[in-house]
């Protein structure tokens, strides 16, 4: 990791979308320069000493490609807490792509923000930005590709699946039929979590075979059978899966038949 001490000016189109602030506004060394990051690279650790102050990570991605960007609070005592501040991706044209801000108290910290689909080659850049004028950002960022972990069959043989970068969607895949009522199977559940209080677990989404609806959405704590229910039709579907609050490890993912 890399801590980030040195300021740049920031073309003020640029900061101005970023922040969601007009250009004309922003003044001064408004942005910390960062990186360059490297998808599915290293992580980098941000820590900033002036109140107000940004920092921009440029990183280079292709059009087709899907990402997300993990986030994490670094704690002195070695735990973990949530992004709960602004996070922004700007595409090669300074065009918002994904956002996250945690302003509304309503929002509870992340540590994970998705990003659609890439459709131009270029370089993006990642925008992290204190919530308050009078605050500074502490904060480890990492951009991540989704990775395909295998392709497997309803009563197959389940994929170990491991999580060692925070935020990451590993995608598990398996063909259906209509008239098939399935579960998720997971085993070898071992998952840890730095975040204090927190369970480990594993957000799990299963995307039907036709388009991106999802057909289920949960989380596993541990071991066990969830039910999906009727596949209703045929084809291949996907089982989504990224870590719940920045947990890390392994499982094995499979699909089973169920019943009513």
């Amino acid at each position: 990791m890399r801590r980030i001490r040195f300021t740049a000016v920031l073309a003020a189109a640029l900061l101005g979308a970023a922040l969601g602030t007009p250009a004309a506004a922003s003044s001064g060394p408004a942005c910390e320069a960062g990186g360059p990051l490297t998808v599915d690279g290293g992580a980098a650790y941000a820590l900033t000493s002036d109140p107000g102050l940004a920092v921009c990570y440029p990183f280079e991605a292709q059009a087709g490609q899907t990402l997300s960007v993990g986030l994490y609070i670094p704690l002195d005592d070695g735990t973990w807490r949530g992004y709960a501040s602004r996070a922004t991706v700007l595409d090669p044209t300074g065009a918002v792509v994904a956002a996250f801000s945690a302003e509304s108290p309503q929002v509870r910290p992340t540590f994970r923000v998705p990003v659609p689909t890439l459709t131009r080659d270029g370089t993006y850049t990642l925008v992290l930005a204190p919530i308050q004028a009078t605050s500074t950002l502490r904060v480890t960022a990492a951009v991540s590709s989704r990775e395909v972990a295998g392709t497997t069959e309803v009563d197959g043989p389940g994929l170990p699946v491991a999580y060692d970068r925070v935020g990451q969607d590993k995608d598990v895949r398996f063909p259906g039929t209509p008239d098939q009522f399935v579960a998720l199977r997971v085993t070898a559940f071992a998952m840890t979590t730095r975040e204090a209080g927190a369970a480990p677990g594993l957000w799990i989404e299963v995307r039907r075979a036709r388009s991106d609806a999802v057909a289920y959405r949960g989380v596993a704590f541990g071991p066990g059978d969830l039910t999906v229910g009727p596949l209703r039709e045929e084809g291949d579907f996907t089982v989504r899966t990224w870590p719940l609050d920045g947990s890390l490890g392994q499982a094995t993912i499979g699909v089973v038949t169920s019943h009513p």
